[in-house]
């Protein structure tokens, strides 16, 4: 078949006629490459901004987007090669979403041709034809008043943000702080419905593909909407067709639909905006909160992010006024809020296998006694092989690379098949005399050593295993069907009373098995192992656990030996703010997130001592360079991070050029 040409009108000239010549964006990821290329457009040809293309390039054909026509070339016309062919009829963006596009290329230090290749969905060259059957969009009847303000809005300052989505005032970002007991996912689903009041489009996004609220969300655009999670093709292909030719207005989607162009687009919603699954794994490292929050702002739309803790970076952005934060006043937060009971083991010894004191002990026997469901939340897997001080519970570090450490028997079976046999042996890490220790992380092994902090010898496990524990409350608590979870969606108990043991995975929602029902408490038993990660934002992580969980418990008791630790007294306070208060200053100190950014640029060891060198000219005098470390990576910590990304962005063409492969990653939280 010849060239499709696209019968959808002439190019984005402003309105005119097609141009003699298109400038391409080609679908390559080097930076040396991240320009336009000019191209002739065929004599009769009638192509427009944002079309999808076939060219010429580099002695193969390649897959572009027309980004301008233009009447001129900027180099010599004799050496200008012609448009190979039109992929169809569809308009992927037109200039203004380009323009949001390349900022975000800008913003991750990557390529626009790798930020279009996360944006747009694969083609589906089969459903050209009815996309261009469609015709011209149904004229839509804005309402002729929004709607009532639903009563759940009532405890919150969220007059501006209401009419914002319904068109009625300018558009803003603003971080909502849902309260205990709302119905989160209602909620947005009215922003949306008030934004479809008012003309416009929406985008509606969430971590997890089976979230009520991307349900809910289409529920409420009927035939309008567009269901961008990935799995299928040829729907998510037909879908964007459809958004883009003005037949869809809401559409709905994970991570990968963040950067999607909407046309018109009036409302960005954006749930648990902290949740690790927002950062891409890919190059460029996007991360979809901060994305839709700029686009929005580029765009002219509304943006709403939830979430129970801000992370560190939302913290930031609301201190500097650039999102707006809604939450109900302290008093109604701390009436919502369940009722937290601080146990110190240390004060109140624990059994020594089960773990839990009498306080936690006595909860789980009240819940029990009256027919209700419990909860316990065990450590993750594998942190029962890990070892503590017995006295201080301190974890016992490598003094290679601070990992942590366990029986080298055990972290050997741990390696291979019998991970989780190890995982829940009955403290065998408890065992007196052990002759090694080793490393799970750099493979270190060596004799056991006292205690840093304290100068005790004995161990004990970091944790209880979620095995172990159940075992252990089958046996106390007979009259409870006792089931243990593990991973997300995993089934829970299916009578009453019960008693599930989990990890993280099956709680980061609501666990199903709970219906309507709050959980009558939740025992968290090993708080300190959740502190005591080697990870800048342990604590940060796990305070976002435990709100997570206060908005299904009607009490929570939380033994650690640490009770003044400030995600501790945040939870008990239901004072999220609180937390970053104590919090900022000792990552000023340190010169990390919030107030500071991080950029993390790895290559292969043998060049990275190079690759550290450059970086160390290139960057600004304020930043600081540090590595590389044994991977090759090197960490930039800097509190001008524009001016840091434009100073590498030199480097960055060169190595893609001529080497070595270095991969940056922007906001490497994740790292430090």
């Amino acid at each position: 078949m010849g060239a499709h040409v696209a019968d959808r009108g002439a190019a984005d000239r402003g309105g005119g006629l097609t141009a003699p010549y298109a400038r391409v964006v080609v679908d390559v990821t080097q930076r040396h490459l991240d320009h336009a290329f000019d191209y002739a457009v065929p004599q009769g040809w009638s192509v427009a901004v944002g079309q999808r293309v076939r060219v010429p390039f580099a002695g193969r054909r390649r897959t572009g987007w027309i980004a301008e026509l233009v009447d001129a070339p900027s180099t010599d016309p004799a050496r200008v090669k012609p448009i190979a062919r039109v992929d169809g009829p569809v308009r992927w963006f037109d200039a203004a979403e380009l323009a949001a596009l390349r900022w975000v290329a800008a913003r991750w230090a990557g390529a626009l041709g790798g930020v279009l290749r996360l944006a747009l969905p694969p083609r589906v060259a089969g459903l050209d034809d009815e996309l261009a059957a469609l015709g011209p969009p149904p004229v839509q009847q804005p309402a002729q008043r929004p709607p009532c303000p639903a009563s759940a809005w009532r405890p919150y300052p969220a007059s501006r943000l209401l009419k914002a989505a319904a068109g009625r005032d300018e558009p803003h970002a603003a971080w909502w702080r849902p309260l205990p007991g709302d119905d989160v996912e209602a909620m947005l689903a009215d922003l949306v419905n008030r934004c479809l009041s008012a003309g416009r489009s929406a985008l509606v996004l969430a971590p997890d593909p089976g979230s009520p609220l991307l349900a809910l969300a289409l529920g409420v655009a009927g035939t309008a909407g567009a269901d961008l999670r990935p799995g299928d093709d040829r729907r998510r292909y037909r879908a964007f067709g459809r958004l883009r030719a003005g037949h869809a207005r809401v559409a709905v989607g994970e991570r990968g639909a963040a950067l999607t162009p909407v046309p018109d687009l009036g409302l960005v919603v954006l749930a648990d905006e902290a949740n690790p699954a927002w950062k891409e794994p890919r190059s460029p490292r996007v991360h979809a909160r901060d994305a839709v929050l700029g686009i929005a702002a580029l765009r002219g739309a509304t943006a709403v992010v939830t979430g129970a803790l801000p992370s560190g970076r939302l913290w930031r952005l609301a201190g500097e006024r650039h999102v707006a934060t809604v939450a109900a006043p302290r008093q109604v937060e701390r009436e919502r809020a369940p009722l937290v009971t601080v146990v110190d083991p240390s004060a109140q010894p624990a059994s020594r296998r089960g773990r839990l004191t009498a306080p936690a002990d006595r909860a789980l026997r009240e819940a029990v006694a009256a027919g209700r469901a419990a909860l316990v939340v065990a450590a993750r897997r594998g942190d029962g092989t890990r070892l503590a001080c017995r006295r201080c519970r301190a974890r016992r570090a490598c003094p290679v690379c601070d990992g942590a450490l366990g029986d080298a028997v055990e972290t050997r079976a741990g390696a291979g098949a019998g991970a989780a046999e190890a995982a829940e042996a009955p403290d065998a890490a408890e065992a007196p005399g052990a002759a090694s220790w080793s490393c799970a992380t750099c493979g270190w092994e060596g004799a056991p050593f006292a205690c840093p902090l304290c100068g005790a010898e004995d161990v004990a496990p970091l944790a209880a295993g979620a095995g172990r524990l159940a075992r252990e409350l089958a046996r106390a608590h007979p009259a409870a069907e006792v089931a243990r979870m593990e991973g997300f969606d995993a089934p829970g108990p299916r009578a009453r009373p019960a008693i599930g043991v989990c990890t993280r995975g099956s709680i980061v929602a609501r666990p199903d098995w709970l219906a309507d029902e709050p959980a009558a408490v939740t025992v968290l038993p090993d708080a300190d192992a959740w502190l005591a990660r080697p990870r800048l934002d342990a604590a940060e992580d796990a305070l976002r656990l435990w709100l997570a969980i206060a908005r299904w418990s009607e009490r929570i008791v939380v033994q650690t030996r640490e009770p003044t630790h400030p995600a501790v007294q945040a939870l008990v306070r239901a004072d999220p703010d609180g937390f970053w208060r104590a919090e900022e200053p000792r990552r000023a100190e340190l010169r990390l997130p919030p107030t500071a950014a991080v950029v993390l640029a790895r290559a292969p060891v043998e060049q990275a001592p190079a690759v550290a060198d450059r970086l160390r000219e290139a960057v600004p005098e304020e930043a600081q360079v540090l590595g590389p470390d044994p991977d090759g990576a090197t960490l930039v910590k800097t509190g001008d991070l524009h001016g840091t990304l434009r100073a590498i962005e030199p480097l960055q063409r060169s190595w893609d050029r001529d080497g070595p492969r270095v991969r940056l990653d922007v906001d490497a939280i994740d790292a430090v």
